[in-house]
């Protein structure tokens, strides 16, 4: 559900542009939900017609686009388990409604075009390759019961500070390939990785927000070290305008893969929330593709304030790509609006749909089809040209 409102629910007189309900109707359709427009009625019982218009402007193109978007069935490689749903997070840690660490896991995922489902304590874990802890995910009888078959069935874990702890906050409940001894003093801290970022090569990263300080077990295999600041700033210790740099000496390991994931020493999740630093995103992505390897279900070169999604729908035998760009901007005490949407171009993916016969692809609701190549158990194709959203449809 959204809502017409410029700033938040309730306001009388404030509205959206058509353009941001365009965008985030296409946004619940590529989740596969129902569309909901939230408005109050004046105390006089009478309905605004700037309201309706505005509504109607967005429903007219969600009216072209339902035969694709009815009965189906998300498809994802990851899943997160939320931070909020595990019942784990504390007023520091807690955003508004959604905790630090489930919004930071959340935009990577996103800008990363990554598939992916939010889970809670409920869901089936085997439906997905790889499962999230972000930060914070304790480790209870209960979840320790669910995690324990997923992972001898081959599922893996990407881990990261304090997530795998059991209740007490001292051990780790699952095979990490490391031991923990214990929350690291210094901030910031800093990550020298093994490999290169994509973005950025080498260096050694700042990393703003919590670590742990952990040693690698026979399991591990350390793929980049951690190296503290040469000490916290404070009024007797002082470097430069925020903090001391790296003494560039290994303190131990900071990103760590076993057979059951990769663990991270850092809260990342929280600190991209606050931060948003492009190195905390590369990082969580290497890992993710690293343990996806060539099991990723779509690949896509849509920029990073783009969104892909894929769905399945099985009576009609075909899968439905989204793909949905905007490019949000913040005005006046932290407002975030979608007011112009420009269109790009030559957008490019590939979707893995296994052994199935494919018939045509095209984009919806234009009925125009589109070129496309099959390869082993991916169709690729490129979308000459989008805006707002656009669906590829693949027909099998």
């Amino acid at each position: 559900m959204t809502g017409k409102f410029h700033t938040f629910w309730g306001e009388f007189g404030g509205y959206k542009h058509p353009n941001a309900l365009r965008y985030e109707t296409s946004l619940s359709l590529a989740n596969g939900a129902r569309c909901s427009i939230g408005d109050q009625l004046h105390p006089l019982g009478l309905m605004d017609e700037a309201t309706y218009t505005l509504i109607g402007k967005a429903y007219s193109e969600v009216a072209e686009k339902e035969p694709w978007c009815e009965n189906v069935k998300n498809v994802a490689d990851v899943g997160l388990l939320s931070v909020e749903a595990a019942g784990i997070h504390t007023p520091e840690t807690q955003a508004e409604y959604t905790s630090e660490s489930d919004s930071g896991a959340v935009r990577i995922l996103l800008e990363g075009n990554i598939l992916f489902d939010v889970l809670d304590l409920e869901a089936d874990f085997s439906n997905y390759k790889v499962l999230i802890l972000p930060d914070g995910i304790q480790i209870t009888p209960v979840l320790e019961a669910k995690l324990t078959p997923y992972l001898s069935a081959g599922g893996k874990i990407l881990a990261s500070g304090a997530s795998g702890l059991r209740t007490d906050g001292q051990e780790l409940a699952l095979d990490l390939g490391v031991k923990r001894l214990g929350e690291n003093q210094y901030r910031p801290s800093y990550f020298k990785p093994y490999f290169e970022l994509e973005s950025l090569g080498k260096s050694s990263f700042v990393m703003y927000g919590k670590g742990q300080n952990v040693e690698r077990t026979e399991s591990g295999t350390v793929l980049g070290d951690v190296e503290n600041s040469y000490f916290n700033r404070d009024i007797f210790t002082f470097c430069s305008h925020q903090h001391s740099p790296s003494t560039l000496n290994s303190a131990g390991p900071g990103m760590v893969e076993s057979s059951n994931g990769i663990y991270l020493a850092w809260n990342v999740f929280e600190d991209y929330a606050t931060k948003g630093s492009l190195v905390l995103k590369e990082i969580v992505l290497y890992a993710l593709k690293r343990m996806l390897s060539d099991e990723i279900t779509v690949t896509t070169n849509l920029p990073a304030q783009g969104v892909t999604t894929l769905q399945h729908q099985e009576e009609h035998q075909r899968y439905v790509q989204h793909l949905l760009y905007a490019s949000p901007v913040k005005r006046g005490n932290g407002v975030e609006i979608i007011e112009d949407i420009v269109p790009i171009y030559n957008v490019k993916a590939a979707v893995k749909v296994g052994s199935v016969d494919v018939k045509e692809v095209y984009l919806a609701p234009q009925m125009i089809k589109l070129p496309y190549k099959v390869s082993g158990n991916y169709v690729s194709y490129t979308v000459p040209s989008m805006e707002c959203h656009q669906m590829i449809v693949i027909e099998y």
